[in-house]
Parts: C-alpha cells; sequence; structure tokens
C-alpha cells in the first residue's frame, strides 16, 4: 500500500517560511500555512512523504478560524486525502491535559466519506508513577501519582474496524460527505445525531468547570499599550465577553467573570515587569504561551457555554426552571 507515516509533532510551534517556500514540492499548490503555528505545516511535510499517514495533534486543528489554517483544510478535503477524524479525551499525557486528536489521511481513499469518530467517552483512567525530575532532591526522590486518560485495546480495534468497513455506530462514529461539513469545521461532535432525550450533567458541574476555566484565565492578567497591543496582534484578546452572573443565577449557580487582560495608553506592557525601551524575548516569549493557552481555554469556554445552552433551554421550555421577572418597587 506504499509509505506510512505515524507522527506526533511539536503542537502549536511558531516557524519562519523558508526561502521561496511555494516552490518547494511539499508545499507548493497549497495554501501557505501561517508562520505563527506551524501544526498543517507539519501535515503538508507529512502527506508529502507518505501514502498513508496519522498525526496526532491538538484539537485546534479541526476548527481553527486561522484564514490560511482554514483554507488548508478546504484543500485537504477536496483532494479527498482526510480519512478520518478522531477525537480523544482530554489527561491522555502526563505534562499536559490538553484534548487532542488523530487525523487520518489516505491518498488512495475508495470513497468521498470522512469517519468523525468521537472517543471522549470511550477512555478509562489508569494511575502511572513518575518520578520527579526537576526541583532538587525533594523532587527527583520524589514518585509522583498521575491519573490519566487511556483507550483500551477493544476500543482501538473497534474504531479501526468501523474505519475499515466504513460502517456508522451511535455515540461514536459517523461517516459524512464534504458538502455536509459546516463551515470546514471538522469536530466529530457536531455530526452526530441528536437524541430527543437530552441528558445533561449538572448545572453545578457545568458552573464548576467554567469557573475553573475562568480562574485559569484570570490567574495571569496583562496591561498593555493599546497601539502596541494592535501592532503585536493581541488587540483581538480584548473579546468584551459579558458577565454571566445573571445567566448562570438562573440554575442557583455563580459564574466568575472574566478579568485577564486591559489596555491602557501607558507605555510598555505590565504584567509583573514593565519596560519603555521595547520588550523583552522572555516576555514575547511568554505572551506567546499565554496566547495559545487563552486561545484553547476560550474554545473550552464556548464548548462549556454551548452545554450550559442545551441543557438550559429544555428545562425553560419545560417550565422546570422559571426566570423571575424583576420587579419596581
Amino acid at each position: 500500500m506504499g509509505k506510512s507515516l505515524i507522527t506526533n509533532p511539536p503542537y502549536n510551534m511558531k516557524w519562519k517560511h523558508p526561502a521561496l517556500i511555494q516552490f518547494m514540492p511539499k508545499y507548493m499548490g497549497w495554501q501557505t500555512p501561517p508562520e505563527s503555528n506551524a501544526n498543517y505545516a507539519f501535515i503538508l511535510s507529512g502527506i508529502h512523504q507518505a501514502d498513508r499517514a496519522v498525526f496526532l495533534l491538538p484539537n485546534g486543528v479541526l476548527s481553527t478560524s486561522e484564514k490560511s489554517e482554514r483554507k488548508l483544510r478546504e484543500q485537504l478535503i477536496a483532494e479527498n486525502l482526510l480519512l478520518a477524524v478522531i477525537t480523544l479525551p482530554a489527561n491522555m499525557f502526563e505534562s499536559t491535559s490538553i484534548p487532542t486528536c488523530l487525523l487520518v489521511f489516505d491518498k488512495h481513499k475508495d470513497t468521498r466519506k470522512i469517519a468523525m469518530i468521537d472517543l471522549t467517552k470511550h477512555s478509562v483512567e489508569e494511575v502511572r508513577d513518575q518520578r520527579g525530575q526537576f526541583g532538587g532532591n525533594a523532587h527527583t526522590g520524589r514518585t509522583y501519582h498521575k491519573t490519566v486518560n487511556v483507550i483500551s485495546p477493544d476500543v482501538m480495534v473497534m474504531c479501526a474496524d468501523l474505519i475499515n468497513s466504513q460502517q456508522d455506530k451511535d455515540d461514536m462514529c459517523r461517516w459524512v460527505l464534504p458538502e455536509e461539513l459546516t463551515d470546514c469545521d471538522l469536530s466529530p461532535r457536531r455530526y452526530f445525531e441528536i437524541k430527543a432525550e437530552i441528558v445533561h450533567r449538572s448545572f453545578a458541574d457545568i458552573a464548576n468547570d467554567y469557573n475553573r476555566i475562568m480562574d485559569q484565565k484570570n490567574a495571569i492578567k496583562i496591561r498593555m499599550n493599546k497601539t502596541a497591543a494592535t501592532r503585536l496582534g493581541y488587540d483581538c484578546m480584548d473579546v468584551g465577553r459579558p458577565d454571566l452572573t445573571d445567566s448562570f443565577g438562573i440554575v442557583g449557580q455563580k459564574a466568575t467573570k472574566e478579568d485577564n487582560i486591559s489596555f491602557c495608553a501607558d507605555d510598555g506592557i505590565r504584567i509583573t515587569i514593565s519596560t519603555k525601551d521595547g520588550i523583552h524575548p522572555l516576555v514575547l516569549e511568554f505572551l506567546n504561551h499565554w496566547k495559545q493557552m487563552i486561545m484553547y481555554l476560550n474554545n473550552e469556554e464556548n464548548r462549556l457555554l454551548a452545554e450550559f445552552r442545551d441543557a438550559l433551554l429544555p428545562e425553560l421550555m419545560s417550565g422546570k426552571i422559571e426566570i423571575k421577572e424583576e420587579t419596581n418597587e
């Protein structure tokens, strides 16, 4: 069947375009991946080398709105190279909790359809021992116990069988045609049928997860000059999200307000240090990682808000929950 490739490249890594990149065979004819993120550069390099390639990447590659990455998704689908998208649960790795996915490409597909597979609910927990590696004898001589999610061999075999047989499976796999894709979004859950009976997590669990995301976002607050923010491309982080206290209050829960960035007329960027003589390289490196984290947390926030909406609407429609009208006394 030709050469196969399985790879887990570095996530969301910045890179520089080589000279005359448009004439390099692996990039020729494709939209050029952005320098801000090399995920799709790794994909193009991999499918150039192999007939069949599997990439383990962060979920952001499935739905990022960055123009060149969206164009690349469109091209890969139009060329009928994408065979399957498999979303994996979070907390699968000792070093990061970020949720990931598998992208399976095949240059010799015998169908136009793409397998959308969701394994986020098909994992089991496993406790692994890990020796400390940094921080002196107090840490290097200590064994840490880390709980991670794993996919069992039985589920792996079932997943492979679904791809090979091109079959659907309720709440796990659905094959879709390119024209069924909405906004070129490759998130599998978007294409599963919605069951009539909606079962949702408790509002307290949803609120706790939402507030956990807010606490992580608010843990570091950045204050920077508005002009400098626009020049550096950070003005887009000022999303101006509303206070959702009243929305969560309908179900008796509290919501933490987002407060992680503000703009001012002062010089410099203020985190714990500030400067009027340009930006220290370490600060730029920190800001890049911080921005990637906020983008991931924004996606998690949107997912939780969508879950909250879908859980709340049936309760409101059925009358189980009522919105108290304000009275002016």
